[in-house]
């Protein structure tokens, strides 16, 4: 029997374990870093690596040619020597420990060594048993705050889906600004770059009076703990299980401070050596002149544009500051004029209540009237899928004319009518030709048989694409954030296939999904395959979470023209051959 193909996530795997180890065994910072950036730069990557030769590797940002050397061997062999020859050394549970606050590579390490603690429950035991005051650097103190930390660290083991983060920190930036102690308040981190998920929260702030912004933070309704606080910073445990740090800096160096604080990391690295190359410094304080190896006059540091124009770029939008050619772009006057919500004249894939949704097809259809929008369809399930009341053709064919008597009395927006049918086990669809041909948009979409072989799903779902009635494909990966690994499937061949058939596929807004990688998404665009943003909608409410679907929209480079949701009523039918 042939060893089974080593694939991209147990690729990134062992590189990001890599990276932990040398990490607590003190080594250079760099070194670290290099394993770090590796393994973010094959996360997401729709080829699969054992496809690609060395050459093709070592073009990719952050794959030298001894990173290089590494996927080979572990293509090769399954393993890493240099990993396995780590790991006999430091046990694999230590890695956890890194994710309690204040513990560090150093402590970790020493807890090891003196404790055998090689986990957090470990970690636990021996707090809750007053094992770790006696230790040097520890104390009594710091022992009660590890162990708090640690019940932290478990807690916030699953990162918060982007949705609910917005909502938190949007709240907690009303109620400073309308308290008047802060003058300006802005979300920074990954929640500014439009990430999927957020680790913790971070909120920056200018104030006329720093000490009483920090004091009227740490008392928000919201606060669950106060980490720790002193006169420009305030790191709290909120009540909705996520880390917040609160930053008051000097209005001077506000736009300095929110390009560092939004990240990425690997974004900042590539400014600082570009600023480096220009005789210059740069750090949240703003860029200065280098005047004999040290910081001298400050360039620029009011507002993002201002530095970014000093280090001879463009502004970049903060939802493409991943260091996957944005800097490059950004030099050469090349960045893309990203899609912005004013754009979007209409959604595709939503539910009402006669399957799983919550409001009728007339409310689903006046709700996206209030968006704004100019049309939409209206969508819900196919037959089989009966845990969401799957519609029967007769159903199916009466709810299509109610959306044409909507027509008739409606004046300035179109209503349609579409439908998620589901891939069945073999790739046929869940309704006859007949019925497919009479639906507006025919959505396909995976919803059972998840665990068949990755070959299996991704001719299922070619299919799929190959069928002339089907429109659009959903879920392309059928995750669910923080419950369900994506099934296996061979993304490339999928994005080549609705490329050949000009099959659009969808770029989910619900929070739980946004199931196709933002990365995927450029792909499927640098091959011409329409896209569209979809909010899957189960009530009037829920269209706001078109908002999601834009972030995967701009964080994959896509611009108006590449997404058919522009388009008006009259140009989307003629694109659907209606």
């Amino acid at each position: 029997m042939s060893k089974p193909e080593t694939t991209n996530a147990e690729i990134i795997r062992l590189l990001s374990l890599m990276g932990h180890f040398l990490e607590i065994k003190g080594e250079n910072p760099f070194r670290v870093r290099a394993y770090e950036r590796a393994a973010q730069t094959l996360s997401g990557l729709t080829r699969n690596l054992s496809e690609m030769a060395p050459e093709e590797l070592g073009n990719l940002p952050g794959i030298g040619p001894g990173m290089t050397a590494h996927i080979q061997e572990i293509l090769s062999h399954g393993n890493l020597k240099d990993l396995e020859t780590i790991k006999k050394q430091i046990p694999e549970g230590i890695i956890k420990l890194l994710d309690i606050q204040g513990m560090g590579p150093k402590r970790a390490k020493l807890l090891w060594q003196t404790l055998k603690i090689d986990s957090i429950e470990a970690l636990k035991k021996a707090a809750v048993e007053g094992k770790l005051r006696d230790l040097p650097g520890f104390g009594e103190k710091l022992e009660q705050s590890i162990l708090k930390g640690a019940d932290f660290a478990q807690a916030a083991a699953k990162r918060m889906l982007i949705w609910d983060a917005r909502t938190i920190a949007a709240d907690i930036v009303q109620r400073l600004k309308k308290s008047g102690v802060v003058v300006e308040a802005v979300a920074a981190g990954s929640l500014r770059r439009g990430k999927e998920t957020v680790g913790d929260l971070d909120i920056l702030t200018t104030a006329r009076n720093g000490s009483k912004a920090i004091e009227f933070f740490t008392k928000l309704e919201q606060v669950e703990r106060v980490l720790g606080a002193g006169e420009t910073k305030a790191t709290v445990w909120l009540k909705n299980q996520i880390q917040c740090d609160f930053r008051v800096v000097a209005p001077d160096s506000f736009g300095a401070a929110l390009l560092y604080f939004t990240g990425s990391k690997e974004h900042n690295v590539v400014l600082r050596e570009q600023a480096l190359k220009l005789g210059m410094t740069i750090n949240e304080y703003g860029i200065f002149k280098l005047t004999k190896g040290k910081a001298g006059r400050k360039v620029a540091s009011k507002t993002e544009e201002e530095i970014y124009k000093a280090l001879g770029m463009k502004w970049i939008p903060p939802e493409l500051r991943e260091n996957r050619g944005e800097i490059q772009a950004a030099r050469s006057n090349k960045l893309p004029k990203l899609i912005e919500l004013q754009d979007i004249r209409g959604d595709f894939h939503n539910h009402t209540k006669l399957t799983d949704g919550a409001n009728a097809l007339e409310e689903m259809a006046e709700a996206a009237r209030a968006m704004g929008w100019e049309w939409v369809f209206v969508g819900d399930h196919s037959q089989s899928l009966k845990v969401a009341n799957g519609l029967s053709p007769a159903d199916l064919h009466r709810t299509i004319k109610e959306a044409q008597e909507f027509n008739a009395k409606s004046k300035g927006f179109r209503i349609f009518r579409s439908m998620e049918v589901d891939i069945l086990k073999d790739g046929r669809m869940d309704y006859t030709d007949e019925d497919l041909g009479a639906i507006g948009a025919v959505i396909a979409a995976v919803h059972t048989h998840f665990k068949i072989s990755g070959d299996e799903m991704t001719k299922r779902v070619i299919r799929a694409i190959e069928n002339s009635h089907v429109d659009i494909i959903a879920h392309l990966s059928g995750r669910l954030l923080n419950r369900r690994e994506p099934y296996e499937i061979n993304v490339e061949e999928v994005l080549g296939a609705a490329a050949k058939n000009q099959t659009a596929l969808e770029l989910n807004g619900q929070p739980e999904r946004q199931d196709i990688f933002d990365t995927q998404a450029k792909r499927a665009k640098e091959l011409g395959v329409p896209l569209v943003l979809t909010t899957d909608a189960h009530s009037v409410h829920q269209f706001g979470y078109i908002q999601i679907a834009l972030n995967i929209a701009r964080r994959a480079w896509l611009e108006k023209q590449d997404l058919l949701n522009t388009m008006s009523a009259k140009e989307i039918c003629e694109w659907l051959g209606n």
